[in-house]
């Protein structure tokens, strides 16, 4: 009998970042031979052929790396011109320090939930591990909460966007089993007055969503029937 295989159920939980917009077609492979997987949804995964995931007993989460989206702090600074209103380095590397951390502990309390998987905080290359990493990149926040002592307060519609590019990692081997890429915003409702706080609690809406998609899928191949020979 064969463990069960990575699927397209699972491909179809996550949306390419710009697919819908770019006029570019995806190629069909990457450089390590994963192939694209298509969906209604303008999804685009890349799985490893093959690739397994129930034969996994332990699960490692790697800590979430984020970046900004090219020219953020740039084009940041050149619309607000007062040295208050600035954005510092310091204040870069805070954003991303504590986004990550919200965005790695998403991850680890999804597959934590009863019935929890085996997640190990250590592991070492060569162990039979599954490592999940999360990553954040084109992260553009319309109205960030600066460490300042200024009094003024920015208000926006939408907090801002960010995409979620999401790797499968065997930790023995190092071969990328699943590749993913699914890009949101925060939905605009209405002009609100834009903090650290409300920041958070918009960032935190995302990083569930994605979190719980994961699990699901995670779920699915985990519990779905294995192949005859």
């Amino acid at each position: 009998m064969k463990n069960a295989l990575i699927t397209a159920g699972m491909a179809a939980l996550f949306v390419l970042a710009g697919c819908a917009s770019s006029s570019q077609p995806l190629p069909e492979t990457t450089p390590e031979g994963l192939e694209l997987v298509r969906s209604d949804k303008h999804s685009a995964v890349y799985i490893k052929p093959d690739a397994q995931v129930a034969g996994y007993a332990k699960f490692g989460v790697v800590p979430c790396q984020v970046a900004f989206r090219k020219n953020w702090q740039r084009d940041y600074n050149s619309a607000h011109r007062s040295s208050s209103q600035q954005m510092k380095q310091r204040d870069i590397d805070r954003i991303k320090r504590e986004l990550g951390d919200e965005c790695t502990r998403f991850f680890t309390d999804a597959l934590n939930e009863a019935p929890a998987y085996d997640v190990v905080s250590e592991w070492q290359q060569g162990e039979d591990v599954l490592l999940i990493f999360p990553n954040i990149v084109n992260l553009d926040i319309t109205s960030p909460d600066l460490n300042s002592p200024s009094m003024s307060r920015s208000y926006s519609a939408s907090a801002g966007s960010m995409t979620l590019y999401l790797e499968l990692i065997d930790a023995e081997t190092s071969d990328v089993l699943v590749r993913a890429y699914d890009s949101k915003s925060d939905p605009e409702t209405f002009v609100n007055y834009a903090n650290k706080i409300t920041n958070r609690q918009a960032a935190d809406r995302l990083l569930k969503a994605w979190a719980t998609r994961l699990r699901a899928a995670m779920d699915d191949a985990m519990t779905a029937p294995a192949d005859p020979m």
